[in-house]
């Protein structure tokens, strides 16, 4: 009798011991089926080769098939976000937060600068979290936004300042950076020049785009200052007031990262 696998599965009759005789026929079937089995499957079924030739081998088929259907899952993920992205909008995780007023201290020496001279934004208001799970560990009332996900990051952060009030012929100075706390340096600075006096508000947005490691604390930090000298002194002491600040953080996820890419790499630190 011939293979009936892989058209219908063969019914093997029980043997007992002291019974039953087994023929060379029943022998012949288990083989026949076994090779059937072989057929189908083929040589080395826990090896896949590629269109290039590069060979990937599986410890067993089992292996292989797990391998696959995590594949066709990440694949049905995409696609299902790809169309709820297409009736709703790119849904990236996104997520906004607030510093509702610090009181920052003017830098005490116009020519002489000090780490001191920077001061966090307190983020007490979150906004915006979405997706609705937290994706966003935000630390109520801390000056850290933590990074929840090692990936490529957007992130853009304003800042509102007050502009002190006096001479007019004196420019006050409203600085802002983006300041990665774990690494002692910034990713991105900007300013704000005003005459002193001048109606309205320092405003000053500072943007930056690239990756963000899961873990690194980054703070808004700001300081200000008048740019000119005070009356031809050795020393300039800075004469305006402690002014209050504003800042808003906004922060979109963009894609993830190499697994490789578990630390920021030493070619990203500042030099200085």
């Amino acid at each position: 009798m011939s293979k009936v696998y892989p058209t219908s599965i063969r019914t093997f009759p029980a043997h007992k011991d002291g019974r039953d005789f087994v023929l060379a026929a029943d022998v012949n079937e288990i083989q026949d089926e076994l090779t059937g089995v072989e057929t189908v499957l083929g040589a080395k079924p826990q090896v896949y080769t590629d269109a290039v030739g590069k060979r990937q081998e599986y410890k067993d088929v089992v292996s292989r098939l797990d391998a696959m259907q995590r594949y066709d899952d990440q694949v049905a993920t995409t696609v299902n976000s790809l169309v709820d992205a297409s009736n709703t909008g790119w849904n990236l995780p996104v997520g906004t937060v607030r510093d509702t007023g610090t009181v920052v201290p003017p830098a005490p020496d116009q020519i002489a600068f000090s780490e001191s001279d920077w001061h966090p934004m307190t983020w007490n208001r979150k906004i915006t979290e979405y997706p609705p799970i937290p994706l966003f560990p935000w630390l109520t009332s801390s000056p850290n936004i933590v990074c929840p996900k090692t990936g490529w990051w957007i992130i853009t952060m304003r800042v509102i300042g007050q502009i002190p009030s006096g001479p007019a012929s004196l420019d006050h100075i409203c600085y802002a950076r983006m300041w990665l706390s774990d690494h002692g340096f910034d990713l991105t600075t900007g300013q704000s020049t005003n005459p002193r006096g001048t109606p309205g508000h320092h405003r000053l947005s500072i943007t930056y785009a690239g990756e963000w490691y899961q873990g690194e604390r980054l703070q808004l930090q700001v300081r200000h200052l008048d740019s000119m000298r005070v009356n031809n002194r050795k020393k300039y002491p800075n004469p305006v007031p402690s002014i209050n600040v504003t800042g808003w953080a906004g922060l979109t996820y963009i894609r993830a990262l190499p697994n490789a890419f578990t630390s920021r790499p030493i070619e990203d630190v500042d030099p200085l």
